[in-house]
């Protein structure tokens, strides 16, 4: 069973914040170049690419502690370094 993903108003809030719309989120966490880091049992950052080949780093938190259920927080624009070390990323694990 595949992951599901939800928007808050506060991450809608945070997304507009940083500039980044939620199709832009929702390509980036189905993208097939996706790079996942757990930051603890309950909170992830994906980086992947849009449709257009943008950069996203998208951080998430486990909905109500059930499985596969994530509630996006935010998402942002990656830097210049961390889009270096995410395509070195994507090519040793491709």
């Amino acid at each position: 069973m595949g992951s599901r993903y939800s928007f808050t108003e506060e991450a809608l809030a945070n997304l507009r914040l940083f500039g980044v719309t939620p199709g832009e989120v929702w390509e980036a966490l189905h993208s097939s170049r996706r790079v996942i880091r757990h930051l603890g049992d309950d909170v992830m950052v994906v980086y992947a690419t849009d449709h257009r080949g943008r950069h996203l780093a998208v951080l998430l938190a486990e909905a109500d502690h059930t499985d596969n259920d994530w509630d996006v927080l935010s998402a942002r624009e990656l830097s210049d370094s961390e889009t270096k070390r995410y395509e070195e990323a994507i090519r040793r694990n491709p």
